[in-house]
């Protein structure tokens, strides 16, 4: 499953927990966007989780501390009983002394951040993860990286500013409260950069920047 390249182990396939079904709408979209559905696993609570690890281990598992609902030591512990090599990430506010346990329980990453709807942290880390898939490389190599910033490059600034919102998961509503902008102007300027990027929605336009590096 790892594949080790001058030292390094590339994710083949990854499950994402989200509790949310548009979180995992969106990541889904973006796996499929990218070319690399099938190496992407969403799932909705924590048997699923561990049900589809043990079907089929994963390279990567990513979720929130919350969704896990249980030491992280203890799922961590749980991961590696299917698979000992799979790395674990799980995002979310956490002690010191729990993060510490985790890492001594070999935990890959914990990832604390912003985050104020539930799975926004988690599916930002996916969604960058996703783009590291050896699939998503070559899918990304079909479309030329010039003519894609030639897109990027007609977004004005506060466009770049709401697509980097919608990469975060925020609403329309939270979007227009932190940019002190009517709900309506949102929605113009999402019409608008969804133009110049050749997409239909939010998650073909977050993939879409991401991959051509307009936001990070």
């Amino acid at each position: 499953m790892h594949s080790y390249e001058e030292g390094l182990v590339a994710v083949r396939t990854m499950i994402v927990g989200l509790s949310t079904e548009a979180a995992r709408d969106r990541i889904g979209a973006c796996a499929e966007f990218m070319g690399v559905s099938r190496s992407v696993a969403t799932v909705a609570d924590l048997p699923q989780l561990l049900e589809a690890h043990r079907r089929s281990p994963a390279d990567l598992v990513v979720a929130d501390l919350a969704f896990i609902g249980t030491d992280p030591v203890v799922f961590t512990d749980a991961v590696h009983a299917h698979c000992e090599y799979t790395e674990v990430v799980l995002t979310g506010p956490i002690s010191p002394f729990t993060a510490s346990r985790a890492i001594a329980s070999g935990i890959g990453a914990l990832i604390c951040g912003p985050g104020s709807e539930p799975d926004q942290l988690t599916a930002s880390v996916a969604r960058s993860i996703i783009l590291t898939f050896p699939g998503a490389v070559r899918a990304a190599a079909a479309i030329p990286l010039q003519a894609s910033r030639a897109r990027g490059d007609r977004l004005s600034a506060r466009e770049v500013q709401v697509l980097r919102a919608m990469s975060e998961g925020k609403s329309n509503s939270q979007i227009a409260t932190e940019l002190f902008l009517s709900i309506d102007t949102v929605k113009c300027h999402a019409k608008r950069l969804f133009r110049k990027l050749g997409v239909h929605d939010r998650a073909h336009a977050v993939a879409e920047a991401l991959r051509s590096r307009l936001i990070c």
